[in-house]
């Protein structure tokens, strides 16, 4: 866990983290800066490639499923507007400077941390997952039209979050720094940079998931913070040793997307002990579930031979 002091008036307000253990181009508007992963671990033979054009991110993703078989997922972003919403997350180095605490200042201060996608709880500020999720949920469109194109129609609810588990679990693992393109970003990527950077761990993974089966208005979506990591649970029938927690009296399962580990839903392993922080439920709308212009409507599926065969 890191924190971060931010001094005023006040006193100090903590930041948290939770901590889980060549193409030429031209540079467009608002580019992004490249960040190195710790702890940075890969499943054998899954890819992930990203092709950077002056408009538009490619990316390419090769995993395998529950079912041992493996797939190529193919999906486009508009570059532009991808690198100035990335940049929308994180809170500016300002925030950390000594202030005047008038009304106004502090009317600006708490507008700044919101815009920011943080939200202040007590005296610390943690990243907001409830206000990230919709923002975000526009760049994993695509990933639930490939997860329905793949299964097809008359696929279960289980079986799609099975699937996304396991498509989330290959990609590579790696904590995040702490500050990205200028700001404070907490140890979190959001969905759009996960994929262009092609790594993420436990809280910008649930992140991901949840902005995608957010998508479908079935899936009741809890997020399970212990210790020093990230799970989240979906309402549904557990099957037999499944962990499940009961909210408000529905049974949600739990699963964790960190990776590399192929964790089966409903297993979380060693770091579930049935003990937890806090549990948050996410909010999410239908306004929220739209395609947005800067996501591309082509999508491809390729089922691709075993590498191990």
């Amino acid at each position: 866990m890191k924190l971060f002091g931010i001094f005023g008036i006040f006193g100090i307000i903590f930041i948290t983290q939770v901590s889980c253990h060549s193409v030429n181009y031209h540079q467009p508007k608002g580019i992004i800066e490249d960040l190195i992963p710790t702890e940075y671990q890969k499943n054998p033979f899954t890819q992930q490639n990203v092709e950077i054009t002056k408009k538009v991110y490619g990316f390419k993703y090769k995993f395998s499923s529950p079912s041992n078989e493996w797939f190529e997922w193919k999906w486009k972003y508009k570059r532009v507007e991808t690198n100035e919403m990335i940049k929308k997350f994180g809170m500016p180095q300002s925030i950390f400077e000594p202030f005047q605490a008038t009304k106004k200042n502090v009317r600006l201060r708490n507008q700044a941390i919101k815009r920011s996608f943080f939200k202040e709880e007590g005296s610390k500020l943690y990243p907001d997952f409830n206000r990230m999720i919709p923002f975000y949920m526009g760049f994993t469109s695509p990933l639930y039209a490939l997860t329905i194109k793949t299964l097809g129609k008359d696929s279960t609810p289980r079986e799609r979050v099975e699937f996304l588990l396991r498509f989330v679990q290959d990609i590579p693992y790696g904590i995040p720094p702490t500050h990205s393109n200028s700001k404070v970003i907490s140890g979190i990527l959001s969905p759009p940079q996960i994929f262009i950077e092609k790594w993420g761990d436990c809280d910008s993974k649930v992140l991901l998931l949840s902005s995608i089966l957010a998508h479908e208005p079935r899936y009741k979506i809890l997020l399970v913070y212990l210790e020093k990591h990230l799970l989240m649970a979906f309402e549904g029938r557990p099957h037999p040793n499944d962990s499940f927690i009961v909210f408000q009296g529905s049974k949600f399962i739990l699963a964790d997307p960190t990776g590399p580990a192929h964790l089966k839903l409903g297993r979380p392993g060693p770091d579930f002990n049935g003990q937890f922080k806090k549990i948050e439920p996410l909010q999410i709308t239908s306004l929220d579930r739209r395609i947005p212009h800067y996501v591309s409507r082509l999508i491809k599926v390729n089922k691709v031979k075993s590498p191990t065969n």
